[in-house]
Protein backbone atom coordinates (compact mmCIF):
# COMPACT_ATOMS: atom_id res chain seq x y z
CA UNK A 1 0.00 0.00 0.00
CA UNK A 2 2.75 2.25 0.67
CA UNK A 3 4.37 1.93 -2.31
CA UNK A 4 1.35 2.65 -3.91
CA UNK A 5 0.53 5.91 -2.62
CA UNK A 6 4.54 6.81 -2.81
CA UNK A 7 3.78 5.91 -6.59
CA UNK A 8 0.78 7.93 -6.85
CA UNK A 9 2.02 11.12 -5.16
CA UNK A 10 5.03 10.46 -7.50
CA UNK A 11 3.17 10.83 -10.37
CA UNK A 12 1.48 13.71 -9.13
CA UNK A 13 4.87 15.39 -9.02
CA UNK A 14 5.80 14.77 -12.59
CA UNK A 15 2.25 14.41 -14.60
CA UNK A 16 2.50 18.30 -15.96
CA UNK A 17 6.22 17.64 -16.27
CA UNK A 18 5.81 14.47 -18.75
CA UNK A 19 2.57 16.53 -20.23
CA UNK A 20 4.55 18.49 -22.61
CA UNK A 21 6.91 15.48 -23.51
CA UNK A 22 4.57 12.78 -23.93
CA UNK A 23 1.53 12.61 -26.70
CA UNK A 24 -1.97 12.62 -25.11
CA UNK A 25 -3.54 9.01 -25.04
CA UNK A 26 -6.46 7.94 -23.37
CA UNK A 27 -7.38 5.05 -21.04
CA UNK A 28 -7.30 1.56 -23.07
CA UNK A 29 -10.10 0.13 -24.40
CA UNK A 30 -11.14 -3.38 -23.23
CA UNK A 31 -10.31 -4.60 -27.18
CA UNK A 32 -6.63 -2.85 -26.38
CA UNK A 33 -6.12 -4.79 -23.00
CA UNK A 34 -7.29 -7.76 -24.18
CA UNK A 35 -4.80 -7.69 -27.49
CA UNK A 36 -1.77 -6.41 -25.27
CA UNK A 37 -2.64 -9.45 -22.94
CA UNK A 38 -2.18 -11.60 -26.47
CA UNK A 39 0.91 -9.97 -28.08
CA UNK A 40 3.36 -8.87 -26.79
CA UNK A 41 4.01 -4.91 -27.55
CA UNK A 42 7.26 -3.99 -28.66
CA UNK A 43 8.94 -2.10 -26.07
CA UNK A 44 11.70 0.02 -25.83
CA UNK A 45 14.83 -0.73 -23.91
CA UNK A 46 14.85 0.60 -19.89
CA UNK A 47 16.62 3.70 -20.05
CA UNK A 48 20.34 4.06 -19.77
CA UNK A 49 21.68 6.94 -17.63
CA UNK A 50 24.75 8.16 -20.35
CA UNK A 51 28.20 7.68 -19.41
CA UNK A 52 30.00 9.02 -16.66
CA UNK A 53 26.68 10.45 -15.55
CA UNK A 54 25.50 8.22 -12.70
CA UNK A 55 25.58 9.46 -8.92
CA UNK A 56 25.88 13.18 -8.28
CA UNK A 57 27.47 15.81 -10.13
CA UNK A 58 29.72 17.56 -7.56
CA UNK A 59 31.74 19.04 -10.44
CA UNK A 60 28.74 20.69 -11.40
CA UNK A 61 26.55 22.88 -9.24
CA UNK A 62 23.91 23.79 -11.36
CA UNK A 63 23.38 20.29 -11.45
CA UNK A 64 24.09 19.64 -8.28
CA UNK A 65 21.36 21.74 -6.71
CA UNK A 66 18.95 20.20 -9.02
CA UNK A 67 20.21 16.85 -7.89
CA UNK A 68 19.59 17.49 -4.17
CA UNK A 69 16.25 19.29 -4.76
CA UNK A 70 15.41 16.13 -6.63
CA UNK A 71 16.11 14.22 -3.38
CA UNK A 72 14.39 16.20 -1.11
CA UNK A 73 11.05 16.23 -3.40
CA UNK A 74 10.92 12.39 -3.59
CA UNK A 75 11.99 12.13 0.07
CA UNK A 76 8.96 14.44 0.87
CA UNK A 77 6.52 12.13 -1.28
CA UNK A 78 8.06 8.83 0.37
CA UNK A 79 7.06 10.43 4.01
CA UNK A 80 3.65 11.76 2.78
CA UNK A 81 2.77 8.20 1.18
CA UNK A 82 3.89 6.39 4.23
CA UNK A 83 1.95 9.34 6.35
CA UNK A 84 -1.62 8.05 4.59
CA UNK A 85 -1.28 4.80 5.81
CA UNK A 86 -2.07 6.14 9.37
CA UNK A 87 -5.57 8.01 9.79
CA UNK A 88 -4.77 9.97 12.56
CA UNK A 89 -2.47 12.14 9.80
CA UNK A 90 -3.93 11.13 6.75
CA UNK A 91 -6.29 14.20 5.29
CA UNK A 92 -3.75 16.97 7.07
CA UNK A 93 -0.80 15.27 5.15
CA UNK A 94 -3.09 15.20 1.65
CA UNK A 95 -4.15 19.00 2.30
CA UNK A 96 -0.66 19.98 2.93
CA UNK A 97 1.21 18.41 0.30
CA UNK A 98 -1.70 19.57 -2.10
CA UNK A 99 -0.74 22.90 -1.07
CA UNK A 100 3.17 22.61 -1.41
CA UNK A 101 2.53 20.84 -4.41
CA UNK A 102 0.12 23.41 -6.16
CA UNK A 103 3.21 26.09 -5.41
CA UNK A 104 6.49 24.36 -5.71
CA UNK A 105 4.92 21.94 -9.34
CA UNK A 106 6.20 23.97 -12.01
CA UNK A 107 10.08 24.10 -9.90
CA UNK A 108 9.87 20.08 -9.94
CA UNK A 109 8.91 20.45 -13.93
CA UNK A 110 11.91 22.80 -14.22
CA UNK A 111 14.09 19.74 -12.06
CA UNK A 112 12.92 16.58 -13.45
CA UNK A 113 13.31 18.29 -17.05
CA UNK A 114 17.03 18.91 -16.44
CA UNK A 115 17.31 16.23 -14.89
CA UNK A 116 16.29 13.90 -17.22
CA UNK A 117 18.62 15.85 -19.60
CA UNK A 118 21.47 15.32 -18.19
CA UNK A 119 21.01 11.60 -17.18
CA UNK A 120 19.31 10.04 -20.37
CA UNK A 121 19.98 12.50 -22.95
CA UNK A 122 18.30 11.71 -26.21
CA UNK A 123 15.91 9.98 -23.98
CA UNK A 124 14.62 12.03 -21.69
CA UNK A 125 11.34 12.52 -22.62
CA UNK A 126 10.69 9.24 -21.46
CA UNK A 127 12.29 9.61 -18.05
CA UNK A 128 9.91 8.59 -15.24
CA UNK A 129 10.05 9.97 -11.76
CA UNK A 130 11.78 5.56 -10.91
CA UNK A 131 14.19 6.70 -13.68
CA UNK A 132 15.65 9.19 -11.69
CA UNK A 133 15.52 8.20 -8.21
CA UNK A 134 17.55 5.10 -9.39
CA UNK A 135 20.06 7.51 -11.41
CA UNK A 136 20.52 9.20 -7.83
CA UNK A 137 20.49 5.69 -6.14
CA UNK A 138 17.57 6.96 -3.71
CA UNK A 139 15.11 4.77 -1.80
CA UNK A 140 11.92 3.30 -2.11
CA UNK A 141 11.52 3.88 1.79
CA UNK A 142 11.76 6.64 3.61
CA UNK A 143 12.01 4.48 7.14
CA UNK A 144 15.60 4.43 6.76
CA UNK A 145 15.99 7.71 6.48
CA UNK A 146 13.95 8.48 9.95
CA UNK A 147 16.44 7.38 12.36
CA UNK A 148 15.83 8.00 15.82
CA UNK A 149 12.44 9.99 15.10
CA UNK A 150 9.23 7.48 14.63
CA UNK A 151 6.70 7.81 11.71
CA UNK A 152 4.38 8.90 13.90
CA UNK A 153 6.77 12.04 15.00
CA UNK A 154 7.68 12.30 11.39
CA UNK A 155 3.52 12.37 10.52
CA UNK A 156 2.83 14.68 13.00
CA UNK A 157 4.98 17.41 12.54
CA UNK A 158 5.33 17.32 8.51
CA UNK A 159 2.15 19.97 7.88
CA UNK A 160 4.03 22.52 9.48
CA UNK A 161 7.35 21.60 8.25
CA UNK A 162 6.44 21.63 4.40
CA UNK A 163 5.54 25.60 5.01
CA UNK A 164 9.02 25.99 6.21
CA UNK A 165 11.85 27.55 3.95
CA UNK A 166 13.82 24.13 4.17
CA UNK A 167 10.74 23.26 1.18
CA UNK A 168 10.84 26.05 -0.72
CA UNK A 169 12.24 24.61 -3.72
CA UNK A 170 11.62 27.32 -5.82
CA UNK A 171 13.72 29.93 -3.95
CA UNK A 172 16.36 27.38 -3.37
CA UNK A 173 16.99 26.92 -7.30
CA UNK A 174 16.21 30.48 -8.36
CA UNK A 175 19.13 31.42 -5.51
CA UNK A 176 21.43 28.55 -6.55
CA UNK A 177 20.97 27.30 -2.73
CA UNK A 178 22.11 23.80 -1.99
CA UNK A 179 19.72 22.27 0.64
CA UNK A 180 22.04 20.20 1.87
CA UNK A 181 25.08 22.85 2.80
CA UNK A 182 22.14 25.50 3.19
CA UNK A 183 24.41 28.05 1.25
CA UNK A 184 24.39 29.48 -1.97
CA UNK A 185 27.10 27.36 -4.44
CA UNK A 186 29.85 30.26 -5.01
CA UNK A 187 29.05 32.70 -7.47
CA UNK A 188 31.94 32.15 -9.86
CA UNK A 189 31.32 27.98 -10.48
CA UNK A 190 27.97 28.27 -11.04
CA UNK A 191 27.10 28.98 -14.87
CA UNK A 192 23.97 27.57 -16.62
CA UNK A 193 24.13 24.95 -18.46
CA UNK A 194 23.50 25.42 -22.07
CA UNK A 195 20.89 22.76 -22.66
CA UNK A 196 18.84 23.05 -19.70
CA UNK A 197 15.44 25.20 -20.39
CA UNK A 198 14.14 27.32 -17.50
CA UNK A 199 10.74 28.42 -17.56
CA UNK A 200 10.74 32.78 -17.95
CA UNK A 201 9.87 34.10 -14.34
Amino acid sequence: MKRVLAGMLCMALLASAQAEDTPPTGAPTSAQTRDATETPAATSPALEVLPNRLGYAFEQPEILIRQRLFGLAHGLSLLAAACLDLPTYSQPIQDAYAAWHARQGKTIEVIVHDLAQYYFGPRAAEAQWPDLSRALNLGKSIEPALGEITLHAACASLPEAIMRPRYELDRMLTEGIDPVAGEAAAPTAVAPAPTFVRPAE
